[in-house]
């Protein structure tokens, strides 16, 4: 194995950033308030039913808070939740239910009030209470519902809307995440195992005259497990992150689907209920994309749900063209028995999965996506790569290969013009306690943060007999340990040859679990590794990796859901547009969108240290009491697509203080720091929700997507 060239030295200075230890600071930078330069008055206040005692007392003052979620954030930098008497412009704005004033030069250090961070993950409108057939038909008859209780349903003109909408913003957006976060009472175990929600803004013309632009509609997504929870009131399957069924005789607490989710029942009942009961619940909870007329809710563990592209209503599981016994609820994405007749093999193996990160290529506006299956001897991976064409979404060309030594399917993918690459993270399986009930999948994974990883190399289905000499599959196993989550772009290098990709990821750490943070109500950033943005560089020649590396200019920005104009999916872009939740190298909830050059341009600090900020970061910080969404890069109508500056930023934000979500709409022609051109407020709040796509026309033929 060769060694590494000096240009892979930055990754090792980068990943002391995760080592540099503690630091005091916090936002705003401010000096200390004491008692004789801040004086409260005696009160008590209630915000969001958070009960608060305020003591003027200058000797002895004391602040109580009857919810411990009252708190700063709890970071890598700052492990323990820390008192809002630390920040007290954010303990005045939380007192009395306002924004603090701060100014973008004050933001950037991912302070957060828990309790603000938990109400983005509240299920989705007054789907958190049981309500009886009854009293459902006379509320619906009387007043009407915003977002109806049992679907999910809401569908209704925004008309609130700050600034100039855009006349050259013209489509449909769709984004789909979690959004209904239990069933009866009973909150799930972990919010990706919640039901899958997809809303809608259609963007109409200016020149058709509506009293407003833009339409707003949402569903939940009427899966079998759906169905089947709605009906019987109670988990019907396991949750692939540790949601699960109890036996009849042990009683769950049931405190709300607001409220924080019960600990684990004894291991007896998740045995006794769960034990060799390996049907996964389907929640199409992570990726919404539209192609070829359809509109697709998308979910790694299983093949794609189809929705109605206007009302989202669910049609059913499609195949994809696939044998309709291999798209079939219930049955796991593992290949049969080798060996056996397919009439003895056991009924829940031979079915399939497809990615919920299938990408276009902006040449032929083919979409190219995989599907696999478990092969139950070896451990190895069967991985399908189709590409479509969006008349009638027929298939073009596909492939198989076998990914040996692979655990679990890989989240995303890499697409150039003539291959597509899968980076596999280091995880085990530990199937023993899945299989027993006493674990759910994802938390069987064991996640080695500091082994080196792999990749694999496969040409693309389309590329010609002779050509594919050209193009062989190889493996990279000299990958350095690091963990990729989404990637934002690749493409071969018109000097070298070279494979480049750029993805959002964590450093060399020892989590040691898969996602495992993200369990109980919401994500705990005491336990996440600080996520950057990513640029790794493969010689297709020797088949090793030659670069990895923070993104040269993005040191120290907490970086995730990258994306580039969608024209340049294929293609060395000169920006890359991402989730910011910070500026100093923590890990943080999201609390802005920045913009990184990679054109060689970016002023690179690969000497900051965790806790020193980049200031020299085009950012837009939405303050602290709001979160921002994935971003979505739309190309304006009518627009150059060769001009990356010639489309839009969308990113849907949640205001804690109005407990309302808006969609927020950047110009690209200017710096994302002068903020928005355009805000459009929704009627209620929508939960933080994953990720989503863009259709340049209700017809849906093709989209853009992360």
């Amino acid at each position: 194995m060769r060694s590494f060239p000096s240009s892979i030295l930055p990754l090792l200075i980068s990943s002391q950033i995760i080592l540099a230890g503690e630091t005091s600071a916090f936002l705003p930078t401010r000096a200390p308030a004491t008692a004789s330069s801040r004086i409260y008055p005696l009160r008590t206040a209630t915000n969001d039913g958070v009960a608060i005692a305020v003591d003027e007392d200058a000797s002895g003052r004391t602040i109580s808070f009857d919810n411990k979620h009252a708190v700063i954030g709890s970071t890598q930098i700052h492990p323990q939740p820390r008192s809002l008497k630390e920040c007290l412009p954010l303990l005045d704005a939380f007192l009395s239910g306002t924004h603090p004033e701060e100014s973008q030069e004050d933001l950037g250090r991912g302070t957060f009030i828990m309790n603000d961070w938990r109400k983005a993950w509240y299920t989705y409108g007054q789907c958190d209470r049981s309500i009886t057939p009854e009293e459902y038909e006379r509320i619906k008859r009387e007043d009407g519902f915003v977002v109806d209780p049992l679907t999910g349903e809401a569908d209704y003109e925004i008309e609130d809307i700050e600034g100039e909408l855009p006349d050259d913003l013209v489509g449909v957006l769709y984004r789909n995440g979690p959004g209904k976060f239990g069933v009866n009472g009973e909150r799930v175990a972990h919010i990706l195992d919640a039901d899958g929600l997809v809303v809608r803004f259609e963007f109409r013309p200016p020149e058709e005259n509506h009293s407003s632009r833009v339409k707003f509609t949402s569903r939940f997504i009427e899966t079998e497990g759906f169905c089947e929870e709605r009906e019987l009131q109670q988990f019907t399957k396991r949750g692939t992150f540790g949601t699960a069924p109890v036996p009849s005789w042990f009683e769950p607490a049931r405190k709300g689907l607001n409220e924080d989710p019960e600990d684990k029942p004894p291991l007896l009942a998740r045995m006794a209920a769960n034990a060799f009961q390996v049907d996964i619940k389907h929640t199409a909870n992570t990726q919404v994309i539209a192609y070829g007329g359809k509109v697709l809710a998308l979910w790694e563990a299983g093949m794609p749900y189809k929705l109605d592209p206007v009302t989202l209503k669910t049609v059913g599981m499609d195949s994809l063209g696939l044998p309709k016994k291999q798209a079939v609820p219930g049955k796991l994405a593992v290949n049969y028995l080798p060996g056996l007749p397919e009439e003895l093999q056991p009924e829940i193996l031979g079915g399939k999965a497809h990615t919920a990160h299938p990408k276009l290529c902006p040449r032929t506006g083919h979409l190219v996506g995989w599907t696999w299956a478990q092969n139950p001897i070896d451990g190895s991976m069967e991985v399908t790569f189709t590409e479509y064409k969006s008349d009638g979404f027929q298939v073009v060309a596909s492939e198989t290969h076998v990914l040996e030594g692979c655990a679990l399917a890989p989240h995303d993918m890499v697409l150039t013009e003539n291959y597509v690459m899968l980076k596999i993270n280091a995880l085990e399986m530990d199937k023993l306690s899945f299989l027993s009930g006493a674990k759910g999948p994802a938390e069987c994974l064991g996640l080695d943060g500091r082994a080196p990883v792999r990749a694999f190399v496969f040409p693309r289905p389309t590329l010609s007999g002779e050509k594919k000499k050209d193009f062989a599959p190889f493996i990279v196993d000299n990958i350095p340990a690091c963990f990729s989550i989404h990637f934002s772009h690749g493409y071969e290098d018109n000097k070298t040859g070279n494979i480049v990709s750029y993805f959002s990821g964590w450093p060399p750490n020892d989590s040691g679990s898969f996602l495992g943070a993200w369990g109980g109500f919401c994500p705990d950033y005491e336990k996440i590794p600080p996520t950057f943005y990513w640029r790794m560089e493969i010689d297709r020649t020797t088949k090793q990796c030659v670069d990895l590396r923070v993104s040269p200019g993005a040191e120290n920005i907490g970086s995730e859901h990258p994306v580039v104009h969608p024209n340049f999916q294929t293609r060395d872009a000169t920006h890359a547009y991402v989730q910011c939740s910070n500026a100093i190298a923590d890990a943080s909830a999201p609390l802005g969108y920045a913009k990184l050059r990679l054109d060689g341009a970016a002023i690179v600090q690969p000497y900051l240290k965790m806790d020193e900020k980049n200031d020299d970061v085009d950012v837009y910080w939405i303050g602290s009491r709001r979160f921002a969404g994935e971003p979505l890069v739309i190309p304006k109508r009518g627009g150059n697509p060769e001009r990356e500056e010639d489309a839009y930023l969308l990113g849907l934000v949640y205001d804690a203080v109005k407990d309302k979500s808006c969609l927020m709409v950047f110009d690209l022609e200017k710096d994302l720091k002068e903020g928005p051109v355009c805000t459009l407020w929704l009627k209620t709040a929508l939960p933080h929700g994953l990720h989503g796509c863009f259709a340049p026309d209700p017809s849906v033929q093709t989209s853009c997507f992360c």
